[in-house]
């Protein structure tokens, strides 16, 4: 258990929930850092769109994972209680979180490409990193006596290049094909 007022922060890639959850525990420490059983007293006492348990503060402010928008518009608006009077206006804050929220729920539904097509794209040499892995996915096809392996490899390749040529590019399609027809 921690010191009163000192909250976890989650270990979170760069993008828009760890800007959301950084800038809740911003929040937490402009209006004094209270701690969870305050926070959670002070949403008792306001009835601020319902209670907040201290077990609910916890996962929004510490786990890697997009609380739900009431729950954190809730959190934001006792927070806001704590600052001092007049010192934060309730609406522009609530409304600063919201695009914030947003910005990491459409960055959950539409997620980046995966890790290793994010190393291709930072190497400068992706293209030249699909075509090697097209060719030796090819010359697989003529040794390799497991049909998933080569499916599995086919797979990969279509993965790459839709990030780098585009879904509908001829690469993409027979690939994807490939890999569809020589799995089963």
């Amino acid at each position: 258990m921690g010191r009163p007022g000192i909250l976890k922060k989650p270990q979170i890639n760069a993008g828009p929930l760890n800007v959301l959850i950084e800038s809740l525990h911003e929040l937490h420490l402009q209006v004094g850092r209270p701690s969870l059983s305050k926070i959670s007293t002070k949403s008792k006492e306001k009835v601020i769109g319902g209670y907040l348990s201290t077990s609910t503060i916890s996962y929004v402010m510490s786990e890697p994972r997009l609380p739900d928008s009431h729950t954190m518009q809730r959190l934001v608006a006792v927070l806001v209680e704590f600052a001092p009077a007049g010192s934060m206006n309730l609406d522009q804050t609530t409304m600063r979180f919201i695009e914030l929220w947003k910005k990491a729920a459409k960055a959950e539904a539409d997620p980046p490409p995966n890790p290793r097509v994010q190393d291709l794209l930072k190497t400068g040499n992706a293209y030249l990193r699909l075509a090697e892995q097209y060719q030796r996915t090819e010359r697989m096809a003529g040794r390799v006596l497991s049909e998933r392996t080569v499916a599995n490899e086919w797979a990969y390749v279509a993965e790459l290049s839709a990030p780098l040529l585009g879904d509908e590019h001829p690469v993409t399609v027979e690939a994807r094909e490939r890999a569809s027809t020589t799995s089963g």
